[in-house]
């Protein structure tokens, strides 16, 4: 499941870069789709079973108590994230940014522990999080730093339309250091996840994959693809993991049941969220990519807090593999 998405990131990195070495530019209507299809493929239905999570990861904690604490946490947390937006939406977008790279990072480090490679203990998760959050939040405002930062305008101009005239720019001094601190990162976690032993193809040519893919591929399109495929594939993994039946399937090597089955149960909440998607498109008099991004926004930060609990019940930051489906039955065919 991985190594296709990431050939297909390298595919578009090499075309892209050849479109920038010829000056032809890639239109936009081609950079959205990706994030036209997360609407209802991966993207934003990655996060439509939160409701589900407790129950799963909980024994003894019913469905009904799982769905109560999670809506609340999504309206509390969610709500206080619109509302920063409304206040001040360039701070809501430099939150979201920064919770983004946590979050973002935190799916990476799960497929470490998963896959039993990459950097160990705490500190390297803490590594891994840093390097892994920092190449697509980062990446793109040093490498295409006019084309980043028009994305933040245009975030930002959907609750305040001042925002939009507004002329913002990246300082040189800014991008040398943010280009420094993604070296050392990247560097570091190399020369670490090498130490630990384990394999360090994939970890290291994924750094490289994704360097390149961000530094070359306009930031719309490259963040729009890294959501859909990248990030939002593993953690539909990750729950698919604990669900039970979904769990044997996965062991047995079918991919196509338990995602089908993650589908059916996503879809109700997904079509939530599209609602509240095209009831902020009526109130703001917009349809484009700030207003999607502004939904998303809120809701990132409450599915990180959800992320974040899943982390610590399946001890993903300590040395020990995570406990990914604890209910799932045991049989011949799951070790």
């Amino acid at each position: 499941m991985l190594a296709p998405v990431t050939a297909v990131l390298t595919v578009v990195a090499l075309v892209c870069a050849a479109l920038r070495l010829t000056g032809t530019p890639v239109p936009m209507a081609v950079q959205l789709v990706p994030f036209a299809v997360s609407v209802l493929v991966f993207g934003l239905p990655h996060g439509a079973l939160d409701h589900l999570v407790p129950a799963r990861l909980r024994p003894g904690t019913s469905t009904a108590r799982s769905v109560v604490v999670v809506v609340a946490l999504y309206l509390v947390v969610g709500s206080a994230t619109a509302v920063l937006w409304f206040v001040a939406p360039l701070l809501g977008f430099a939150l979201f940014v920064a919770i983004t790279w946590f979050h973002w990072g935190q799916g990476d480090l799960f497929v470490d522990r998963l896959l039993g490679d990459g950097a160990r203990g705490r500190a390297g998760s803490v590594l891994t999080v840093l390097v892994r959050g920092a190449l697509p939040m980062l990446v793109p405002f040093v490498a295409q730093p006019g084309a980043a930062v028009q994305v933040v305008v245009e975030s930002a101009a959907v609750v305040d339309g001042g925002v939009g005239r507004a002329v913002l720019v990246v300082p040189a001094a800014v991008r040398i250091a943010g280009a420094a601190l993604v070296l050392v990162l990247v560097v570091l976690h190399v020369v670490v996840v090498g130490r630990s032993g384990g394999p360090r193809w994939r970890q290291v040519s994924e750094d490289l994959v994704l360097v390149a893919f961000f530094t070359v591929v306009p930031p719309v399109l490259a963040v729009g693809l890294y959501f859909t495929l990248w990030h939002a594939v593993r953690h539909i993994l990750r729950l698919e993991l604990t669900d039970p039946t979904s769990a044997l399937q996965l062991h047995r090597g079918r991919l196509l049941a338990p995602f089908l089955r993650f589908a059916r149960q996503a879809w109700p909440i997904t079509a939530i969220a599209l609602a509240m998607l095209v009831v902020l498109a009526v109130v703001v008099r917009r349809v484009d990519l700030g207003v999607y991004l502004a939904l998303i926004a809120a809701l990132t930060t409450p599915h990180t807090v959800v992320v974040t609990w899943m982390d610590h019940v399946q001890r993903t930051w300590s040395r020990r593999a995570p406990e990914l489906a604890r209910s799932a039955p045991r049989t011949k065919d799951t070790p």
